[in-house]
C-alpha cells in the first residue's frame, strides 16, 4: 500500500512540472503573437498582481511545508491504524504538493503576463525549490510517519 501512496503522490509531484512547462510554453506562444495584452509592473493591475503572487508564494511555500509537518504529527498521535495514516498521508501530502505547486504555476503565468518581469520569475523558482522539498519517495514516507523514539525502517 505504502508503493501505491507514494505512487500516487509522485505523479502528482511530476504533473505540476509538467504544468509548469506548458503554462510556459502556452504563455510564451500567446505573448508572442499577441494573442494577450501584456501589463505593464508599473500599473495599478502590475501592482496587485505582483501583490497577489507575492503573498500567495510566501504563505504557501512557508504554510506547505510546516503545516504538512504538523497535521503529520498530530495524526501520528492520535490515529491508531495504518491504512487511515496512510490515507491522511495520501491525501495531505497531494494537498501540500498542489498548494505549493499553484503558486510556480502562476508565477509563470505572471511573469508572460508582466513582460518578462523578472520578479515573478523568481517567486515562480521560489515555488519549484520548496516543490522539490516536497519530492515525495519511499525514505521520506517513512521518516515522516515514524514516531518519536522509532527509528524508521532502512
Amino acid at each position: 500500500m505504502e508503493k501505491k501512496i507514494n505512487l500516487t503522490i509522485n505523479c502528482v509531484y511530476y504533473g505540476f512540472y509538467v504544468l509548469v512547462a506548458a503554462a510556459a510554453g502556452l504563455m510564451w506562444y500567446m505573448v508572442k503573437n499577441q494573442l494577450i495584452d501584456v501589463v505593464l509592473p508599473q500599473t495599478t493591475a502590475g501592482q496587485a498582481i505582483q501583490y497577489v503572487v507575492i503573498c500567495y508564494v510566501i504563505a504557501s511555500v512557508a504554510g506547505g511545508l510546516y503545516g504538512f509537518k504538523k497535521i503529520i504529527d498530530k495524526a501520528k498521535t492520535t490515529l491508531t491504524d495504518k491504512d487511515m495514516l496512510l490515507q491522511k498521508y495520501r491525501n495531505w501530502g497531494i494537498a501540500r504538493i498542489s498548494v505549493i505547486g499553484v503558486g510556480a504555476v502562476i508565477g509563470i503565468i505572471a511573469f508572460y503576463l508582466m513582460g518578462g518581469y523578472t520578479s515573478m520569475l523568481w517567486c515562480a523558482g521560489i515555488s519549484l525549490i520548496g516543490l522539490y522539498f516536497c519530492k515525495p519517495t519511499m525514505r521520506k514516507m517513512e521518516i515522516e510517519l515514524s514516531t518519536e523514539g522509532e527509528q524508521p525502517m532502512i
